[in-house]
């Protein structure tokens, strides 16, 4: 099955070397595409063999989509800049569904406003 964004490729994004929270990541990633699709307010698209296609952006919105949510787990929610890796995000208190309204608009581009 695809995801929107592999464990692999969420780390080579924040430049993530260890493995210390893969499982973690692991289960963001399903988390994260669910809240995608619900932010997007419509189901992706497919090819003719079913494979789901992705829309631009799609990966980077999810990588901080899945950094947002390791910080707050964290407790990291009244920071306003904080580092996972090599990757930087702010933990804007300008939210939308649970989520930095910058990185909301990155989803809602691709799709119909809810």
């Amino acid at each position: 099955m695809s995801k929107i964004i592999t464990l692999e490729e969420y780390k080579d994004l924040t430049g993530i070397t260890d493995n210390k929270i893969d499982a973690q990541i692991n289960a963001l990633i399903l988390v994260v595409e669910d809240d995608y699709l619900s932010i997007r307010n419509k189901p992706f698209d497919t090819d003719a063999n079913g494979d789901i296609i992705y829309p631009a952006g799609s990966k980077m919105a999810a990588a901080e989509m899945i950094s947002y949510k390791i910080l707050t787990l964290r407790g990291n929610v009244g920071s306003t800049y904080e580092m996972i890796g090599g990757y930087s995000i702010s933990l804007s208190a300008d939210l939308i569904k649970g989520y930095p309204k910058s990185t909301v608009q990155k989803i809602r581009r691709y799709g119909r406003l809810s």
